[in-house]
Formats: structure tokens, C-alpha cells, sequence
């Protein structure tokens, strides 16, 4: 007898699963002002992480808008007002972009709380919105535990009321429970009138 271990079929099928990637999801509810982080799922593309998103933060109408972000896409930066200024991280600089990108970013306020949505800034490069993202931090003074910079063309917003405000349909449901009589009379017309030809 072998030891089902050691086989290389059940080592290969370990190796090749394919966990996806992550996407963090930041909502807007009817009553936020502004997109706060909501949390994370994983999948395999952006097309199913928006699928998925709807299902989870939007199924139950709670959300008028989503932000869905993959995480390698995610800059985070913190500031340590214990440091001194010359042991901080600095930013490298890169080159500069033949146009000005845009970023959107999120702070956190306090530990265990959401990051919510705090300004969009539009740089050169990636390295000088770092900067003026870690000058929002030196700036605030201890106001933000941390920073998550995103490009713009990063995130997919997904706001068509349509797929996350659909209305609830409950004509089927009656008081007294449900009434499936007119769905029979129209299945059976339907029988019948395949049977007819």
C-alpha cells in the first residue's frame, strides 16, 4: 500500500489551486457622507471580485456605492511622530509623468476603526503623491493612525442603483403564505400549447 502523501498527483493539485487575488471594498451607505472600508474578498480577476462584492456588501440594499480595489494596487504609508524627521521614510523620487495622475486617499483615525475616504490628489508620480501623503500625516499632527493611497484608475466604481438598490419583489407572498396558483395556470397553458404543435 502507498502513502497518499507522497504522491505527486496530490502534490500537484495542492500547488495549482489558485487562491485569486485580494480586493479590499470600501461602501458608501445611504447615510455615510463618504466611502469607508468595508473589508476584503479574494478572487480570481477583477470581473468576478465585482460580482462578488455586489453579493456581499450589496445584496441586502446597504450600499449605495462600491469601491473595489485590488491591494497590490494599495500604498500605505504611516508616519511616527516618536522618529525624528531624519529617520522617517522618505518617498525615492521617480520620473515624471508626461500627465498628472490622480490618487484617491484613505486615513484611519483610530485603531480599530474603518479607513474612511479623505481627499483625491492629483501628482507627477506615485512618489510625489507619496509625499504630500505623508505631509498630510506630519500635518495632521497624530489626526491619522495611517494613510492607503490608491491611483484612480485602480478602482472600480460600482454605483448603478440597479444592481445595488434593486427593488424586492414580493408579489409572490401573500399573508396567508404563498399563492403559486397563477405561476401553475401559466406553466400548464404553456404545456399545452407545446403539446398542441
Amino acid at each position: 500500500m502507498t502513502d497518499n502523501t507522497e504522491s505527486p498527483l496530490l502534490a500537484t493539485l495542492a500547488s495549482s489551486v489558485d487562491e485569486g487575488e485580494v480586493f479590499e471594498i470600501f461602501q458608501q451607505g445611504p447615510r455615510d457622507a463618504f466611502p469607508h472600508h468595508g473589508g476584503n474578498l479574494r478572487a480570481s480577476g477583477r470581473e468576478l471580485a465585482i460580482h462578488y462584492a455586489r453579493e456581499f456588501y450589496g445584496r441586502r440594499q446597504e450600499s449605495l456605492k462600491l469601491w473595489i480595489i485590488p491591494r497590490v494596487s494599495l500604498l500605505e504609508i504611516r508616519y511616527d511622530p516618536a522618529l525624528s524627521e531624519n529617520s522617517q521614510p522618505e518617498p525615492q523620487p521617480a520620473s515624471v509623468a508626461a500627465q498628472p495622475v490622480t490618487f484617491e486617499v484613505f486615513a484611519q483615525q483610530q485603531p480599530a476603526r474603518p479607513l474612511i475616504w479623505l481627499q483625491t490628489l492629483t501628482a507627477n508620480n506615485q512618489a510625489a503623491a507619496q509625499i504630500e501623503a505623508l505631509n498630510l500625516l506630519r500635518e495632521g499632527d497624530g489626526a491619522y493612525l495611517r494613510l492607503w493611497l490608491c491611483p484612480l484608475d485602480a478602482i472600480t466604481v460600482l454605483d448603478n442603483p440597479d444592481l445595488l438598490q434593486p427593488p424586492i419583489d414580493r408579489s409572490y407572498r401573500r399573508l396567508d403564505g404563498y399563492d403559486i396558483r397563477e405561476k401553475l395556470q401559466l406553466a400548464r397553458q404553456r404545456v399545452r400549447a407545446q403539446e398542441e404543435r
